[in-house]
């Protein structure tokens, strides 16, 4: 069952290393991170800390979401292929929208 508006976030914290390769990614990997299209990655800031991933809406299986952690991974070695992936970064977020604008 879908929840309308939730979503979910499969990503990895951006820590000075990673901020690093992406800024000194190759250029023919900028599309990589083409607006807002689910199909490619995501920078999100949850709290305090910079992430970047895939979001997907609420109520995906299982199967879904490990493909998706598979996908960031790939897309990342792609992206910075000198930095070293492991699985345990890889966090799933749910993440619930913030109203545009509050009306009074």
């Amino acid at each position: 069952m879908q929840s309308n508006g939730n979503k979910i976030f499969v990503g990895i914290k951006v820590g000075d290393r990673l901020r690093d390769q992406l800024d000194s990614s190759n250029a023919s990997m900028k599309p990589f991170f083409a607006g807002n299209n689910p199909e490619y990655l995501q920078v999100m800031q949850i709290d305090d800390d910079e992430y970047i991933g895939k979001v997907t809406a609420s109520g995906a299986a299982l199967e879904a979401l490990s493909n998706m952690r598979m996908n960031v991974k790939t897309m990342l070695q792609m992206i910075c292929p000198k930095f070293t992936l492991v699985d345990d970064p890889i966090k799933i977020f749910a993440l619930t929208p913030t109203p545009a604008r509050t009306y009074h």
